[in-house]
């Protein structure tokens, strides 16, 4: 129950920012659509600091609980001074402090909760869905104080969700956040790295590549084929709900196929969403697709992070994990928004929905070599 309410809290305050951060730039600090572009650019390539800092980091020292918890007070004192922040530059550097800070949060939380499974079982999906509802709370709050009047309330909501996720992690001894005697004092990560663990991270960082475009340009897309404004939220929600119900039998998926197949299938069922969109551009297939969302988010990423655990390097599941949140969540979305926004202004959207599903089946067939070594954890108990 405590791994649910500290996902619960910490999502909250995600469902506050990622919606509201490019309304909060354009409509405040009067940002252009480029220049919106470029912060949000940059804040991905921030991330990598979590692979070559954090990551090795947390694994050289075992400061679990300490770097959590300065990630979550910085996050929820940095992100506020946006309405301190007008020009440009001003805002791109305090766009590089926050993200310094907020990378190792949701990487380190997921590192914890996959050790916990391993030692005393569980289902990492089933706990990781509590995030996707709480994101559906935060947005729904934030937009509800902005549209009633209430400056900067997606800032309130952020703060006091991190403020509460800091109570809920204070009730973890330290013992089950830090893990005496695990430290590693090699710090030659990259030469500790497998075969199957770099070509996952491959077939990740393609997989996100594909699915970041849907990401940015989707409710673009729903504008030029005629969706109301009414109805493009009803799609967005009907992706979240889709994706939660996936990730609550992802645990029996990966106790009967491994995980390396939920990912797989999560490419597979993104190839065909996208195809779809490609293929029926009208809003009945625009809005049907979303169900495919199951796919897309949630089988790809409890894969994912289950199979980071798995062919990670002993002792670095921590670098691990940044690992697939830099190069994969961060460098993949940045490359992935630059291309399809490119691939989408001078084709349009139907041509850039086939070069995602195109990308998706080659992540896919990526993805089965990076077979898991026999004998490794499967961290998906009863």
């Amino acid at each position: 129950m405590r791994f649910v309410l500290l996902y619960f809290t910490h999502f909250i305050s995600f469902g506050a920012f990622v919606p509201f951060l490019p309304l909060y730039l354009r409509r405040a600090a009067g940002l252009s659509q480029v220049e919106i572009g470029w912060v949000l650019a940059i804040s991905n390539l921030v991330s990598l600091v979590g692979l070559f800092v954090w990551g090795p980091f947390v694994d050289r020292t075992d400061k679990r609980r300490r770097t959590l918890v300065m990630g979550m007070i910085a996050s929820a004192a940095l992100y506020p001074a946006y309405m301190l922040t007008r020009g440009l530059p001003e805002i791109i550097g305090l766009t590089i402090v926050l993200g310094v800070f907020m990378t190792p949060v949701i990487p380190l939380l997921d590192d914890l909760l996959l050790t916990h499974i391993r030692i005393h079982g569980g289902e990492y999906g089933r706990t990781r869905l509590w995030g996707s509802a709480a994101f559906i709370v935060g947005s729904t709050a934030a937009g509800w104080l902005l549209g009633h009047g209430v400056a900067g309330g997606q800032f309130f909501v952020f703060i006091a969700a991190e403020i509460a996720a800091l109570v809920v992690l204070a009730t973890f001894s330290s013992e089950e956040i830090n893990r005496p005697g695990a430290a590693v004092k090699d710090r030659h990560f990259w030469r500790s790295l497998t075969g199957p663990f770099i070509v996952f991270l491959v077939a990740a960082f393609l997989g996100r590549i594909s699915a970041i475009g849907h990401y940015n340009l989707y409710s673009l897309y729903l504008d030029k084929i005629g969706v109301s404004d009414t109805l493009k939220g009803v799609a967005w929600s009907i992706g979240v709900v889709a994706e939660i119900g996936m990730m609550f039998f992802t645990g029996r998926i990966i106790r009967r196929f491994g995980a390396r197949w939920l990912f797989t299938l999560g490419l597979v069922g993104s190839a065909a969403r996208f195809a779809l969109y490609a293929i029926w551009p009208t809003p009945t297939g625009a809005i049907a697709g979303q169900v495919f969302h199951a796919f897309t988010f949630g089988a790809y990423h409890v894969g994912a992070v289950t199979l980071v655990t798995e062919l990670a390097p002993p002792g670095r599941s921590a670098t691990g994990q940044f690992a697939l949140a830099s190069l994969a969540y961060g460098l993949g979305s940045t490359v992935g928004s630059v291309v399809s926004g490119q691939v989408a202004q001078i084709w349009g959207y139907q041509v850039m929905y086939v070069m995602c599903a195109g990308l998706a089946v080659l992540a896919a067939l990526v993805a089965q070599i990076s077979a898991p070594e026999k004998g490794r954890t499967v961290v998906s108990a009863p």
